[in-house]
Protein backbone atom coordinates (compact mmCIF):
# COMPACT_ATOMS: atom_id res chain seq x y z
CA UNK A 1 0.00 0.00 0.00
CA UNK A 2 1.26 3.52 -0.99
CA UNK A 3 2.81 5.68 1.77
CA UNK A 4 2.94 9.40 2.48
CA UNK A 5 5.10 10.62 4.91
CA UNK A 6 5.29 7.24 6.78
CA UNK A 7 1.49 7.20 7.09
CA UNK A 8 -1.17 4.98 4.43
CA UNK A 9 -3.99 6.99 2.83
CA UNK A 10 -6.31 5.05 5.09
CA UNK A 11 -4.59 6.43 8.21
CA UNK A 12 -4.40 10.11 7.13
CA UNK A 13 -8.15 10.04 6.04
CA UNK A 14 -9.06 8.33 9.69
CA UNK A 15 -7.10 11.25 11.20
CA UNK A 16 -9.10 13.89 8.89
CA UNK A 17 -12.49 11.99 10.08
CA UNK A 18 -11.38 12.55 13.58
CA UNK A 19 -10.57 15.74 13.06
CA UNK A 20 -13.32 16.63 11.21
CA UNK A 21 -15.44 15.10 13.76
CA UNK A 22 -13.83 16.65 16.70
CA UNK A 23 -14.42 20.04 15.01
CA UNK A 24 -18.04 19.21 14.68
CA UNK A 25 -18.31 18.57 18.02
CA UNK A 26 -16.78 21.49 19.43
CA UNK A 27 -18.88 23.70 17.21
CA UNK A 28 -21.89 22.19 18.26
CA UNK A 29 -21.18 22.52 21.93
CA UNK A 30 -20.54 26.16 21.08
CA UNK A 31 -23.97 26.60 19.31
CA UNK A 32 -25.81 24.55 21.98
CA UNK A 33 -24.03 27.10 24.48
CA UNK A 34 -24.60 29.91 22.43
CA UNK A 35 -28.60 28.88 22.26
CA UNK A 36 -28.79 28.10 26.24
CA UNK A 37 -27.20 31.79 26.64
CA UNK A 38 -29.87 33.24 24.35
CA UNK A 39 -32.70 30.97 25.68
CA UNK A 40 -31.70 32.17 29.31
CA UNK A 41 -31.09 35.70 28.54
CA UNK A 42 -34.75 35.57 27.03
CA UNK A 43 -36.29 33.51 29.52
CA UNK A 44 -34.97 36.40 31.86
CA UNK A 45 -35.99 39.24 29.48
CA UNK A 46 -39.69 37.94 29.50
CA UNK A 47 -39.53 37.48 33.65
CA UNK A 48 -38.67 40.56 33.41
CA UNK A 49 -41.14 42.19 31.36
CA UNK A 50 -43.88 39.76 33.00
CA UNK A 51 -43.11 41.41 36.06
CA UNK A 52 -43.97 45.01 34.12
CA UNK A 53 -47.08 43.87 32.87
CA UNK A 54 -50.36 45.27 34.06
CA UNK A 55 -53.49 45.86 32.75
CA UNK A 56 -54.40 48.98 30.52
CA UNK A 57 -57.10 49.76 28.79
CA UNK A 58 -61.32 49.64 29.76
CA UNK A 59 -63.54 48.07 32.28
CA UNK A 60 -67.06 47.47 30.37
CA UNK A 61 -69.73 45.47 31.07
CA UNK A 62 -73.37 45.54 32.39
CA UNK A 63 -74.37 46.65 35.73
CA UNK A 64 -77.77 45.89 37.76
CA UNK A 65 -78.36 48.11 40.87
CA UNK A 66 -80.48 48.44 43.90
CA UNK A 67 -81.03 51.70 45.32
CA UNK A 68 -82.36 52.46 48.06
CA UNK A 69 -82.68 55.72 50.82
CA UNK A 70 -81.36 55.73 54.78
CA UNK A 71 -82.38 51.84 55.88
CA UNK A 72 -84.62 51.19 52.65
CA UNK A 73 -84.05 49.65 49.56
CA UNK A 74 -86.61 50.43 46.78
CA UNK A 75 -87.03 46.70 45.25
CA UNK A 76 -89.21 47.63 42.40
CA UNK A 77 -86.44 50.76 40.77
CA UNK A 78 -84.20 47.79 40.17
CA UNK A 79 -81.92 49.19 37.59
CA UNK A 80 -80.55 48.17 34.19
CA UNK A 81 -77.03 49.61 33.16
CA UNK A 82 -73.91 49.72 31.21
CA UNK A 83 -70.56 50.60 33.31
CA UNK A 84 -67.11 51.90 31.97
CA UNK A 85 -64.12 52.57 33.93
CA UNK A 86 -60.40 53.50 32.82
CA UNK A 87 -58.25 50.91 34.45
CA UNK A 88 -54.48 51.56 35.00
CA UNK A 89 -53.73 49.80 37.95
CA UNK A 90 -52.61 52.99 40.50
CA UNK A 91 -53.33 55.95 38.37
CA UNK A 92 -55.75 58.25 38.11
CA UNK A 93 -58.94 57.58 35.67
CA UNK A 94 -62.52 57.78 34.74
CA UNK A 95 -65.39 56.36 36.02
CA UNK A 96 -69.29 55.99 33.68
CA UNK A 97 -72.18 54.90 34.00
CA UNK A 98 -75.44 54.89 32.74
CA UNK A 99 -78.80 53.04 33.83
CA UNK A 100 -82.63 53.33 33.74
CA UNK A 101 -85.27 51.68 35.94
CA UNK A 102 -87.30 49.13 33.42
CA UNK A 103 -90.25 48.88 36.57
CA UNK A 104 -91.01 52.61 35.32
CA UNK A 105 -91.63 52.17 31.62
CA UNK A 106 -94.84 50.53 32.55
CA UNK A 107 -95.95 53.90 33.86
CA UNK A 108 -95.04 55.81 30.36
CA UNK A 109 -91.96 57.18 32.27
CA UNK A 110 -88.83 56.98 31.08
CA UNK A 111 -86.28 57.67 33.59
CA UNK A 112 -82.24 57.99 32.83
CA UNK A 113 -79.26 58.29 35.97
CA UNK A 114 -75.95 58.45 35.02
CA UNK A 115 -73.35 59.23 36.86
CA UNK A 116 -69.65 60.77 35.77
CA UNK A 117 -66.14 60.93 37.79
CA UNK A 118 -62.70 60.08 38.62
CA UNK A 119 -61.37 57.37 39.83
CA UNK A 120 -58.14 55.46 40.92
CA UNK A 121 -58.02 51.76 40.65
CA UNK A 122 -55.48 50.38 43.35
CA UNK A 123 -54.45 47.26 43.03
CA UNK A 124 -54.56 44.62 45.94
CA UNK A 125 -53.56 41.36 44.22
CA UNK A 126 -52.46 40.44 40.19
CA UNK A 127 -56.50 39.99 39.89
CA UNK A 128 -58.00 42.02 42.70
CA UNK A 129 -58.85 45.96 42.35
CA UNK A 130 -60.30 48.35 44.86
CA UNK A 131 -61.64 51.54 42.34
CA UNK A 132 -63.02 54.28 44.53
CA UNK A 133 -64.36 57.21 42.94
CA UNK A 134 -66.80 60.32 43.25
CA UNK A 135 -68.04 63.11 40.75
CA UNK A 136 -71.37 64.52 39.56
CA UNK A 137 -74.44 62.37 39.06
CA UNK A 138 -77.75 62.94 37.52
CA UNK A 139 -80.91 61.88 37.01
CA UNK A 140 -83.14 63.12 34.26
CA UNK A 141 -86.81 61.21 32.78
CA UNK A 142 -89.30 61.97 30.02
CA UNK A 143 -92.59 61.24 29.95
CA UNK A 144 -96.18 62.90 31.10
CA UNK A 145 -95.50 65.26 34.06
CA UNK A 146 -92.30 64.49 34.91
CA UNK A 147 -89.88 67.38 36.68
CA UNK A 148 -86.44 69.06 35.47
CA UNK A 149 -83.34 66.71 35.68
CA UNK A 150 -81.55 66.47 39.21
CA UNK A 151 -78.12 67.21 39.75
CA UNK A 152 -75.81 66.26 41.82
CA UNK A 153 -72.68 64.51 43.57
CA UNK A 154 -71.82 61.09 44.12
CA UNK A 155 -68.92 59.17 45.69
CA UNK A 156 -68.23 55.30 46.53
CA UNK A 157 -66.33 52.08 45.24
CA UNK A 158 -65.90 49.01 43.45
CA UNK A 159 -64.15 45.88 43.82
CA UNK A 160 -63.01 43.94 41.04
CA UNK A 161 -62.18 40.27 40.66
CA UNK A 162 -60.99 38.98 37.38
CA UNK A 163 -59.72 36.14 35.36
CA UNK A 164 -58.22 36.87 32.24
CA UNK A 165 -60.53 39.23 30.71
CA UNK A 166 -63.55 38.20 32.62
CA UNK A 167 -64.42 40.32 35.77
CA UNK A 168 -66.87 40.61 38.79
CA UNK A 169 -67.82 43.90 39.93
CA UNK A 170 -69.34 45.16 42.98
CA UNK A 171 -69.75 48.32 44.21
CA UNK A 172 -72.00 51.16 46.54
CA UNK A 173 -72.32 54.55 45.86
CA UNK A 174 -73.82 57.46 47.63
CA UNK A 175 -75.84 60.37 45.94
CA UNK A 176 -76.30 63.48 47.86
CA UNK A 177 -79.24 65.43 45.79
CA UNK A 178 -78.80 69.34 46.83
CA UNK A 179 -82.08 70.12 49.29
CA UNK A 180 -83.02 66.85 49.94
CA UNK A 181 -82.01 64.01 52.85
CA UNK A 182 -81.09 61.13 53.07
CA UNK A 183 -78.29 60.17 50.39
CA UNK A 184 -79.47 58.07 47.94
CA UNK A 185 -77.23 54.36 47.48
CA UNK A 186 -77.17 52.08 44.96
CA UNK A 187 -75.62 48.69 44.90
CA UNK A 188 -74.70 47.93 42.14
CA UNK A 189 -72.89 43.71 40.76
CA UNK A 190 -72.00 43.18 37.50
CA UNK A 191 -69.94 40.44 34.79
CA UNK A 192 -67.25 43.03 32.80
CA UNK A 193 -64.77 43.02 30.57
CA UNK A 194 -61.61 43.53 31.92
CA UNK A 195 -58.17 44.35 29.79
CA UNK A 196 -55.63 41.10 30.23
CA UNK A 197 -51.56 42.52 31.34
CA UNK A 198 -49.93 44.53 28.71
CA UNK A 199 -46.44 45.53 28.67
CA UNK A 200 -46.24 49.11 29.43
CA UNK A 201 -42.90 50.65 28.35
Amino acid sequence: MRRIDGRTPVHSCARAMLVAAALTQALSRSARAQDSTSHTQDSTAHVREAATARPHGWIVGPLVGLPGAGSEAAYPLLTLGVGVTRFVPNEPGLDFAIGTAPYALAFGVIPVAARLGASIPMALSRDAFLIPSAGISAVAAAGDEVGPPVVGWYWGGAAVVAHGSVGLRVGVTWHQIPHSEPSVWLVEVGVMHVPVPQYIR
